[in-house]
């Protein structure tokens, strides 16, 4: 059932919200109060006017329309509490609440606010007296900022070049109240030096996530020359704060943006939940980057998404906002995979003539009626303008955003450029450096970068390899176990086998590869299961000796990392982990441009298990217990050298041809089947008691791998046609012409684990590994040789 959703605004925020919107398949219509002239242009809009925005009457508005959730575009309703007011009416809002909001509503709580809870901030002093802030000011001997503490349309912060001006300021705004009641009250704080930064997060009062860093551009003129205004232009990321030297991080932005997360958005948005005012909407930190030092520090919350910075940062939301801001109303935001585009998004505001301060209205505006140049890379949103009869007109000060999107910042500037030049009205002015900053730092960092040699210029990209350590975290994590100690990224991996529930463990370890099976999956490209065969090869060899597998490390080496190949690879680790009980808690990946070609990797692993030292096997081995083998899921990990021979030498089929004994798939498919684990069965049966020992069919086959666990003075006999003999087998069989006993020590052959077991356990034995879904067969038992100091052997019969 698709949903009406109410939006209530009427700039180029609330037009890029609407458009973003109407992109979700659960949307029916948006519901626009007031809007604008934009309304007219968009399917599936409503546009209604509305004397007073408050509960009251958006509430009767959401009646009339079947409207179950709002979005507050602006922060005045918000301060003024509308979300109390409609989540009182039973309607969702998507905004905080009025107590929520005062972190903008009132600059003086918001410094309170950063002070009580450590978030990095200026010095400051607040004031309510003019008097007093005249005597302050006045023994100040550095620059400083003033804001008028309430709500001041983004115009209520003066920056004052010297003590004359900021004397000045002070009058201007506690005297000729220039912003009206909003400054009633007073911040006077330290002006800090550096690069802005607008950092919004989606929050549902207890998680976050982070949307891409931009920058606005306020003052009116190029080089940001004259008044403050509401925005002339943003870009979006911001490149001086988007660091992924050391991977993508938690944020997706690189290191700086991590840090901001943990040192101000989730302080901020715990703080403002311990103190009984949690923040469901977008919270929108103000930073200040210092250049020189890495320091951040916040200038401003606000409690609604910026403006202009909306419509760069919407346009690169991969993930269905309406999925997101439901997630937020109910409490469930950690649930939702937040993606973002790769591109940059430019966009640059047309202002009226004699904006920021007096402008005309109702101007003609020529070129919005030709919207051929309209699509997802190129968007004009509306802000100031209305519809009459045929005409769109101006009708505020900001009139339209601009707003174009590439993969390179210095094309989404000069395409943003571009279609603005496609519209015009009488007076219109703009900014024709939006952006240039941007472009001057990665000019620089591009210079430094020619001038210094680098790890990358020998064919090593460490930011690939700190990518596949961001993407297999999540991975790791979701195989983490009792007794678990620490996260991937440590010199070492701790493990407590105390807190796994062991009393006297004997550790066992097992470390094995994949073999040349990884070149079939290097050439057909399916790279999501090999990481199984690693962990089966390493955990099938610890679990012969009773133990239970508790963590397992990788060691992928490759000669260049493809981050994709890589994460699939740790993928199926993680998976093979999972399904054997053990946690991934490290590993090591290793780019050799020297040592391996570009398309090639080779893979290692290292398991560690634990058994208490009574329960050990084998034990108690003796003439006449039953051998149990269950069977393989195919030719699992060993013989391919054989096996590529056979299948590229004497078949005439390539890998992608279908299997001559199984149409419904290709010959890489069967040969790609991954090794079968068989931790967690082994131990049921173990747990159940009369199982004396284990035998992992790999290498050597029945032939070589059964006697490894038996006595001397004792053999088995092995029945052979007591068990099933796989179609990919006797394929292989028939290319290769081989001997019966040859094919036996080289493959497998449909036993990938054999069970030594009391004769009177067999059938319970049986009935514990059948209900794990194995396949269980009878194949023979263990005799008496006629040499008790012999070394056991299998006998076929």
């Amino acid at each position: 059932m698709k949903n009406n959703i109410l939006v209530i605004g009427s700039g180029s925020r609330e037009h890029a919200i609407t458009w973003k919107l109407l992109q979700s398949k659960d949307v029916d219509k948006v519901i626009l109060v007031p809007g604008n002239a934009a309304n007219a242009t968009m399917d599936r809009v409503i546009s209604v006017q509305c004397s007073k925005i408050d509960g009251e009457s958006i509430s009767n508005i959401c009646k009339d329309y079947n409207v179950e959730l709002v979005f507050v575009g602006p922060e005045v309703p918000l301060v003024d509490g509308i979300a109390d007011q409609l989540k009182r009416k039973g309607i969702s809002c998507f905004g905080p609440s009025m107590k929520a909001a005062e972190i903008e509503g009132s600059k003086v709580f918001c410094k309170d606010f950063m002070a009580r809870n450590n978030i990095p901030t200026a010095t400051y002093q607040t004031f309510t007296d003019y008097n007093k802030a005249k005597e302050y000011i006045e023994t100040l001997n550095y620059n400083i900022v003033l804001k008028a503490s309430g709500c001041a349309a983004g115009k209520g912060v003066l920056i004052p070049k010297n003590k004359e001006e900021a004397l000045n300021s002070l009058k201007r705004i506690m005297i000729d109240k220039e912003f009206g009641s909003a400054g009633d009250e007073i911040v006077i704080e330290e002006f800090l030096d550096g690069e802005e930064c607008s950092l919004m997060c989606f929050s549902d009062g207890y998680s976050c996530v982070v949307m891409p860093p931009a920058q606005d551009h306020k003052r009116v003129f190029d080089n940001d020359q004259g008044p403050n205004t509401g925005g002339m232009g943003a870009y979006a990321p911001a490149p001086f704060v988007i660091n992924t030297k050391s991977g993508k991080g938690s944020s997706g932005f690189g290191s700086i943006i991590d840090r901001c997360v943990e040192s101000i958005l989730k302080p901020t948005i715990n703080g403002m939940r311990k103190e009984g005012r949690p923040f469901v909407g977008v919270l929108f930190a103000g930073l200040m980057v210092n250049k020189q030092n890495g320091d951040i520090k916040v200038l401003e919350f606000n409690c609604r998404m910026g403006d202009p910075e909306t419509q760069v940062v919407l346009p690169l939301l991969e993930t269905d906002l309406y999925e997101i801001v439901s997630a937020c109303c109910d409490g469930r935001l950690d649930s939702i995979n937040v993606k973002w585009s790769d591109k940059y998004a430019v966009t640059v505001v047309a202002a009226s003539k004699g904006y920021p301060d007096s402008y005309p209205k109702g101007i003609k505006i020529q070129g919005l009626e030709n919207n051929s140049h309209i699509n997802q890379d190129n968007i004009i949103f509306q802000a100031g303008t209305i519809k009459k009869g045929d005409e769109i007109l101006t009708n505020g000060g900001r009139v339209l955003s601009v707003t174009a999107l590439s993969t390179q910042l210095e094309d989404a500037i000069q395409k943003s450029y571009t279609l603005l030049k496609t519209i015009s009205f009488d007076g219109m002015h703009y900014r024709s450096d939006i952006g240039q900053k941007a472009l001057n730092h990665l000019k620089e960092q591009k210079e430094k970068q020619e001038k210094s040699v680098s790890y990358s210029e020998s064919g090593v990209d460490i930011e690939r390899g700190d990518a596949v350590v961001d993407n297999i975290g999540p991975l790791a994590k979701m195989t983490s176990r009792l007794g678990c100690v620490s996260d991937l990224g440590g010199f070492g991996a701790l493990f407590d086998t105390k807190a796994a529930g062991f009393k006297d463990p004997i550790l066992v370890s097992g470390t094995d590869g994949v073999g040349t099976k990884l070149k079939i999956a290097q050439e057909l490209g399916r790279h999501d299961t090999i990481g199984i065969d690693l962990v089966a090869m390493c955990v099938n060899d610890v679990v012969v000796q009773g133990a239970e597998p508790l963590f397992f490390l990788d060691y992928f080496a490759t000669g260049r990392i493809h981050v994709n190949v890589a994460t699939q690879v740790v993928a199926g680790i993680a998976k093979g982990c999972k399904d054997s009980g053990c946690a991934l808690i490290g590993g090591e990946t290793a780019e050799m441009p020297g040592m391996y070609k570009d398309g090639e990797y080779d893979l290692a692993g290292f398991s560690v298990g634990a058994v208490e030292r009574t329960q050990m096997l084998p034990k108690n081995i003796a003439p006449g217990n039953v051998l149990l083998g269950l069977a393989s899921s195919g030719v699992h990990s060993n013989g391919y050298s054989l096996v590529r021979y056979l299948i590229e030498k004497k078949s005439g089929l390539t890998y992608s041809d279908k299997a001559p004994f199984d149409s419904s798939k290709t010959l890489g498919e069967v040969l790609l089947t991954p090794t079968k684990l068989y931790v967690l069965s082994c131990l049921a049966a173990i747990k159940a008691g009369g199982v004396n020992g284990l035998a992992h069919i790999t290498g050597g086959g029945i032939t070589e791998n059964l006697p490894r666990v038996i006595p001397d003075g004792l053999d088995c006999e092995v029945k052979l046609n007591s068990w099933e003999i796989l179609p990919i087998f006797k394929y292989l069989n028939q290319l290769g012409n081989m001997e019966i006993t040859e094919l036996l020590k080289t493959f497998n052959c449909g036993i990938g684990m054999i069970l030594i077991v009391d004769q009177d356990k067999v059938s319970s034995i049986k009935a514990v590994l059948e209900s794990m879904n194995e396949t269980v067969y009878e194949i023979g038992k263990v005799v008496q040789s006629n040499n008790k100091n012999q070394k056991s052997k299998v006998v076929y019969n």
